[in-house]
């Protein structure tokens, strides 16, 4: 019989040993199970806070349902007291613009002493505010009296527009003064300044002594001071606002995320920057236009209407529209021809600013099809009225080209693994 080599003997040496202690495995046996033991132990984490948020989520729209008004009570008093802060945010971004201009193409040239470089931050601030301050002037002094001229002018010109147009249907039998006089009393020119008088009167005693018009009235001047500093602060301290946001998301988000919202802040900043630049120069290109034109063929109200169509004209696609039928009408009291020419050189010059004007003035600024501005326009007016209008549709412009990114992202992953 042959005898067993010693490796074989410390074969079924090392085997009998395995028998008798059956708590032995392999390598790598450990290692499995514990990583096993951490995928459980996710499972249970992710299963545990899906219960967690579904819970909040129920106990959330019970609260809302039950304890609504309450609800909605807190969020208005928080947005009261926390208005300045967002409107000095909210005004901070959109004189960014004009101030980035000026200290890249105006103040250049205070870059090469160290002095003057400090000092240039301050220097665009100030003609921003200057800038802002005397737009407002300008409105104040001018266009808010042109306004109060051309609405006395209106009502004085309503009852000889009534008998035009009562001459010109009267072949037909029907008397519009007589259907209105049967619905209302039409009140005359003197009637309408008595009772401004009297509201007028009527206001300054009430002002005098009563305390809610005083606390409205402080309460008022006190949030606009503080809009105005946050204002001061967002525009003097942005680079270390923006340093502070970026190391808070690094902090506390993963590398992925905080890249993902980066792209996405800076998107939206680009796209609303684009936005104020290009709207505000092709409204006042707009308004100019119409000024000019009304001035050389002598219509009436060329002021106000021109700088009606400016405003309007900052809402795409329907904004000047809207300007268009306002001064249609403001003139139509006056002189129905001149309305009809009015409307005549109003497409004239919507023609030029459509085909010549606005395709070099915004290009592609906004990214966003007709048929979304103006779901944005419908939205944002019943949401935010005409801030919501000029607001949404850049919002909109952003979540459409991220949507459309994200969609062509698919479409290529698709065809690449089915190809």
């Amino acid at each position: 019989m042959n005898k067993p080599s010693g490796k074989d003997e410390q074969s079924v040496t090392n085997l009998s040993r395995m028998q008798k202690t059956p708590f032995l495995r392999p390598p790598g046996c450990g290692m499995i199970r514990e990583r096993r033991a951490r995928e459980a132990m996710r499972l249970e984490r992710r299963k545990f806070l899906a219960i967690l948020l579904l819970a909040t989520l129920i106990i959330g729209i019970y609260f809302l349902f039950e304890r609504g008004s309450s609800l909605t009570g807190l969020m208005l008093t928080l947005w009261s007291i926390l208005m300045p802060f967002f409107l000095g945010g909210v005004l901070a971004f959109v004189l960014n613009v004009p101030m980035r201009f000026l200290e890249r193409r105006v103040l250049f040239f205070m870059d090469r002493s160290p002095r003057l470089r400090r000092a240039r931050r301050p220097v665009a601030m100030v003609l921003v505010l200057a800038l802002v301050v005397g737009v407002v002037y300008v409105i104040m002094s001018i266009v808010v009296p042109e306004l109060i001229n051309t609405l006395v002018s209106v009502i004085r010109a309503i009852p000889a527009a009534l008998a035009r147009l009562d001459e010109l249907i009267e072949p037909y039998g029907f008397s519009v003064s007589q259907v209105l006089s049967a619905s209302f009393t039409v009140p005359s020119v003197s009637d309408v300044d008595a009772k401004i008088a009297d509201m007028v009167n009527l206001l300054l005693k009430g002002a005098a002594f009563s305390t809610t018009v005083i606390g409205t009235v402080y309460q008022n001047v006190l949030s606009f001071f503080f809009t105005v500093m946050f204002t001061i602060y967002f525009l003097s301290s942005k680079e270390r606002l923006r340093s502070q946001v970026k190391n808070l998301m690094r902090a506390y988000l993963k590398p992925r995320w905080v890249e993902k919202a980066l792209s996405v802040a800076d998107l939206s900043q680009r796209t609303f920057s684009s936005f104020i630049t290009g709207q505000c120069l092709e409204a006042c290109i707009l308004g100019g236009m119409f000024f000019v034109t009304m001035t050389l063929l002598g219509m009436p109200y060329v002021l106000l209407i021109s700088v009606f169509i400016a405003v309007t004209a900052l809402i795409p696609v329907i904004g000047a529209w809207m300007g268009c039928i306002v001064g249609a009408i403001l003139i139509l009291v006056n002189n129905p021809l001149q309305a009809l020419g009015f409307v005549a050189l109003f497409l004239v010059l919507q023609q030029i600013e459509g085909n010549l004007i606005y395709p070099h003035v915004m290009g592609n600024a906004i990214g966003l099809p007709s048929i979304w501005v103006l779901f944005a326009v419908l939205l944002g007016e019943g949401l935010m009225g005409i801030l919501g209008m000029l607001l949404f549709i850049p919002l909109t412009s952003v979540c459409y080209t991220l949507l459309r990114e994200q969609v062509h992202k698919r479409l290529g992953e698709r065809a690449a693994s089915g190809s």
